[in-house]
């Protein structure tokens, strides 16, 4: 039986670095969730055959060491901080789109359990590290066929089976180490040979995702690394040597990179020229503006909840709380700080952050106290070199990034690596002697029972709602559709609040939808909205739900309940302009001009760079018949470009009877798009109305040569204007 478990146990673990070829496009979210349930339900069996191994056989037990003694508590931690955060079920389960939460974090640490008891030779390690490099070569290789275009997919920065370039940054950073690491374990030449090759693939791999903090982050962990080697390397001359001769290159390429920052050759390569502004410190400063004011709301959540913090996966709610009207041009729901440390700080609090941080300081104490204090071998200089260049870089890169599955997987490796070596036995749990009956005929059927049970209840609904979603969009009529969002929801899965939302989505397309039977409309729009009402009970105080709720009854004509929605909202999110305007638009909707402008003032005034809430004030200006301030605030020629091109404020205008504005309005549209004979016919009709007959025939003559199809009704309305008849009468329509 110990070789049946050990066999299990071996397949799952050698399974896992092949996930990240796994897209599951039958999936919401096919680059993330197919992965996700695929690493649980693995760990999960791998688990399973391990505790029974290892109650067979006592060289498999758990051994000891600070770094899993770190990572234990921060499971712990982060119960709590889960069972008490804002919104538990998010804590413990998170959504499709992120699969993260406890529950992943609980995964990880079994895989590092598992994986760091079971691989305790060099050769298993070996075997291992080839395995995944392999993986890693046919990512990469499907990343630079993206590239080449060969295949389709790529959009401007190679995200290859991640489906996103950062996440595939960070994978390919941890490959290239990987690759340094076995560089300095295999004796063969032609290994090493092709392991260098091997790194300077992922290198412009890497380079091509355009990912500006995993770049740098593997430039910090390359100078940690070569930096280590020549400082403490002397038994390693050769190896030292080209250590020195890397600090010169890294220092050569930068300066160089920093020198050709604006050269044709830099600039002609997007992703290579997102890399070279790093190099200037005023651009970093720039590129890090939005990130240190999501950082400064993030802290303002830390001292909200110091100890435990909110929860996994809850940011979302400091974020609307504390939103700073300074974000109107980002995206409008960050659920995440994008910052290693106030994520963890907001996630688990003070306690939480440093039991994450715990995980870092027994690296460090077992790469670098224990060899400087004790004269510890355990690793080499070269092993320590490459496992502390790993960490800086994986650090660096979450300095401004998250983590996600894949990270999480070979962080988990590092992590295991170093406790595999490290660990000692612990004499106590070593001594129990377990009965094999005992194993055999009780524990056996009991954990496949248990395992059973938790891959029934806990992952098959989950995964069956993620395809039900997939199974609307590909549903053959509205009726079909509407039973799959049902179908979904009847899951009870962790990800209600997406599947609520799409299908919210989808009611709000079909009630517009008038090849839809009404009857038919009516259902979707009543269920969906009941199910909107009811996961709102359930999670109370996100104002995201509440904008989601106040667009949908806007979209149905309810605007009070919209309205009563939209209150709710901005009192959760005080600052946030969308919210505002949309308060602003449903007083359009009832005419109520003044209300409507009051609105729109306080979202401009909040931050007046926000083009769009000075659209929307100037167009409430001018249906309240203030056209004076309205026009002061279109002063500018870039911003009179914008307004001209928006049909809304048009409307607006021609409503306020500013006719000469109006006018100056079309005058632009006509010459951004000469080819649109609507833009000259309401050109030439603004200047009749304005008594300027003369201008009038200009346009239309101007406007019959551009246009020749408009020319003859060009000729038509410009009779009429010289024979005083209405300029319109008996002529066709302009051409479009």
């Amino acid at each position: 039986m110990k070789d049946f478990l050990k066999t299990l146990v071996y397949i799952g673990l050698f399974t896992i670095p092949f996930l990240t070829l796994y897209v599951e496009n039958d999936y919401f979210f096919p680059f993330i969730t197919g992965k996700n349930f695929a690493f649980r339900i693995i760990v999960e069996l791998i688990v399973a055959a391990w505790a029974l191994l290892a109650l067979l056989d006592a060289k498999y037990r758990p051994k000891f060491s600070w770094l899993l003694s770190g990572f234990s508590v921060l499971i712990v931690v982060m119960f709590f901080s889960s069972l008490l955060g804002e919104h538990p079920s998010t804590s413990f389960f998170s959504n499709f789109e992120r699969m993260d939460g406890f529950i992943t974090l609980a995964h990880v640490f079994l895989y590092v359990l598992v994986l760091g008891s079971v691989f305790t030779e060099k050769r298993q390690w070996h075997a291992y590290l080839y395995t995944t490099l392999a993986v890693a070569f046919f990512v990469s290789l499907h990343g630079l066929a993206q590239y080449a275009g060969v295949i389709e997919g790529y959009r401007g920065r190679i995200d290859g089976q991640l489906g996103n370039a950062a996440y595939m940054a960070i994978y390919m950073l941890f490959h290239i180490f990987f690759a340094f690491w076995m560089f300095v374990e295999s004796k063969s030449t032609l290994v090493r040979s092709l392991l260098g090759l091997l790194s300077v693939m992922f290198i412009f791999t890497l380079v091509e995702t355009g990912t500006r903090g995993t770049a740098l982050g593997f430039i910090v962990g390359a100078v940690v690394m070569v930096g280590y080697v020549a400082l403490f390397g002397k038994q390693f001359a050769r190896f030292r040597t080209y250590a020195i001769g890397a600090i010169a290159v890294i220092v050569l390429m930068t300066v160089g990179l920093a020198a050709a920052r604006d050269s044709a050759f830099v600039s002609d390569n997007p992703n290579l020229a997102r890399i070279a502004s790093l190099t200037s410190v005023s651009n970093i400063v720039a590129q890090l503006d939005v990130r240190g004011v999501i950082w400064g709301m993030a802290l303002q959540g830390v001292k909200d909840r110091p100890l435990l913090g909110w929860g996994q996966g809850n940011f979302n709610f400091v974020f609307n709380t504390y939103y700073d009207p300074y974000l109107w041009g980002q995206e409008q729901w960050f659920d995440r700080v994008h910052n290693i440390v106030l994520d963890w700080l907001i996630a688990g609090g003070v306690l939480g952050f440093l039991a994450y941080s715990s995980l870092f300081v027994a690296a460090l104490y077992y790469l670098l106290w224990r060899p400087w204090r004790y004269g510890d071998e355990t690793f080499n200089v070269l092993e320590r070199a490459v496992l502390l260049g790993i960490l800086a870089g994986y650090l660096t890169h979450n300095l401004v990034v998250f983590d996600n599955i894949v990270s999480y997987i070979f962080f988990a490796v590092i992590l295991a690596l170093i406790h595999s070596r490290v660990a000692v036995a612990m004499p106590r749990l070593n001594a129990l002697v377990i009965d094999r009956r005992l194993v055999v005929q009780i524990a056996a059927p009991i954990t496949a029972v248990v395992v059973g049970a938790v891959i029934y209840t806990l992952h098959l609904p989950n995964m069956q709602a993620a395809a039900d979603i997939i199974d609307s969009y590909r549903s053959p009529s509205p009726e079909a559709q509407l039973a799959s969002f049902e179908r979904a929801l009847s899951r009870n899965s962790f990800a209600a609040q997406e599947i609520v939302e799409q299908f919210a989505q989808q009611a709000m397309n079909i009630v517009r939808n008038e090849n839809v039977p009404e009857a038919v409309r009516a259902d979707y729009v009543s269920k969906a909205e009941a199910a909107l009402v009811a996961y709102v009970k359930e999670k109370p105080g996100d104002a995201r739900l509440h904008v989601f709720m106040g667009t949908f009854y806007r979209s149905i004509g309810n605007l009070d309940e919209a309205d009563k929605q939209f209150k709710i909202a901005r009192t959760l999110s005080p600052k946030k302009q969308a919210i505002i305007a949309q308060q602003g638009i449903i007083e359009l909707s009832r005419n109520d001009y003044v209300a409507a402008r009051d609105y729109f003032k306080v979202a401009f005034e909040l931050d007046e760079r926000n083009t769009e809430a000075r659209e929307y004030y100037v167009s409430a200006l001018f249906f309240n018949g203030e056209p004076e301030a309205a026009r002061a605030l279109v002063e500018d020629e870039a911003m009179k470009e914008r307004f001209a091109q928006n049909n809304f404020l048009i409307n607006s205008v021609n409503a306020s009877g500013d006719l000469s504005f109006l006018a100056e309005l079309y005058e632009i549209r006509t010459q951004k798009d000469p080819t649109a004979a609507q833009n000259w016919a309401s050109l030439a009709f603004v200047y009749y109305q304005l008594g300027n007959k003369e201008r009038s025939l200009e346009v239309l003559a101007e406007g019959g040569q551009q246009i020749p199809s408009f020319r003859e009704t060009a000729t038509c309305v410009s009779e009429n204007i010289k024979n005083g008849r209405e300029p319109a009468a008996d002529c066709t329509p302009a051409a479009s």
